[in-house]
């Protein structure tokens, strides 16, 4: 009898916790790629990919949501994105060139 009573325990234990374990489900990629949306839903992605900076993503989702002038306006924040370091770097190296022909041209008058 004590060894029923300690079952029918253990089993309502378990019957207990198992009914507080919530279920978590993650999704990934599947909802987040635009193509496979609704116009609706990738619109929605598309403003929150903009609101966050990502205007590649945000041109791709305004495409397939059918909004053209929109992602054309985030492609080309894109590329302006991508481009500013890019150009700070070949500034920097020109300015480095410009110093050293600047030297050498000192140098050459110098000589003379």
């Amino acid at each position: 009898m004590r060894t029923l009573l300690v079952a029918l325990a253990l089993l309502s234990a378990a019957g207990t916790a198992a009914a507080d374990v919530q279920e978590t489900v993650v999704v990934t990629g599947a909802a987040e790629r635009c193509g496979d949306a609704t116009p609706e839903l990738a619109r929605g992605l598309a403003d929150k990919a903009s609101r966050d900076g990502d205007y590649q993503r945000a041109g791709e989702c305004y495409l397939a949501a059918g909004q053209h002038s929109l992602a054309d306006q985030a492609f080309v924040r894109a590329s302006a994105q991508q481009g500013k370091g890019e150009t700070s770097r070949r500034l920097a190296s020109n300015l480095s060139d410009i110093k050293a022909s600047a030297r050498q041209m000192k140098q050459a008058f110098q000589h003379r």
